[in-house]
């Protein structure tokens, strides 16, 4: 499985052909922060873990959708709304909750998560869906706007490192806490280059003593796993 990174929350996942004769190409949070359709192009599913717009650019999804009648996007009832909204097709917007399994091409999918995490006690919190993907014998996590841990072992996580609502240290024990072999940083477009160094600087496993290998990708980097 090849994963390659778009932007702030965005990750392209591409496996080899599997059983179904097809290669699957997912794509998970493609914002307005990130390269979106980059991301898209070629794309076979989309999973959206909440409507914020860094997490769901729809100029970008409903377009994707209109050229290709066979794509679907998985998302919660407010994103799937906001899509439709736009004018996505509904047959091709799928609400999703805590709990629920599909299969997306040879993608295994399982979908976790509650609420965003707490940005303020004045500003109302939204539902976040968590993505636990399964692709060539590789597991993925992406935990949207939170810090929900996989139900099991991962191959890679996918930790966010700077936004509103976050605490490095969060970021550090969820990171202790899910004991992935590969960790890559996200939701990072609010960190500057001597932020990201910081990050590193905690995250990796020198100061953690973890046996993660911690792997900053810049945009429209990739790397098999």
């Amino acid at each position: 499985m090849r994963l390659t990174f778009h932007g702030h929350a965005c990750v392209r996942l591409d496996g080899g052909r599997g059983p179904t004769g097809d290669s699957t190409r997912l794509v998970i949070d493609p914002g307005t922060f990130a390269d979106a359709a980059a991301a898209l192009d070629g794309a076979t599913g989309v999973l959206v873990t909440h409507e914020h717009s860094d997490h769901v650019d729809t100029g970008a999804v409903v377009p994707a959708l209109a050229a290709d009648p066979a794509l679907e996007v998985w998302a919660t009832p407010a994103a799937a709304a906001l899509l439709t909204d736009a004018g996505a097709p509904a047959e091709s917007v799928h609400p999703v909750v805590p709990g629920e399994t599909f299969l997306l091409g040879d993608a295994r999918v399982t979908v976790g998560g509650g609420q965003h995490a707490v940005i303020h006690e004045r500003i109302a919190r939204v539902e976040n869906r968590t993505y636990l993907v399964e692709l060539d014998g590789i597991v993925v996590h992406h935990p949207g706007d939170s810090f929900d841990l996989p139900a099991g072992p991962v191959d890679v996580l996918l930790v966010p490192v700077a936004a509103p609502w976050l605490r490095l240290a969060e970021a550090i024990d969820h990171t202790l806490a899910a004991s992935a072999r590969v960790v890559v940083p996200i939701h990072d477009a609010h960190l500057s280059e001597i932020g990201h160094g910081l990050v590193a600087r905690w995250l990796d496993t020198m100061r953690l003593g973890g046996e993660h290998e911690y792997r900053r990708l810049r945009s429209g980097e990739s790397f098999d796993v």
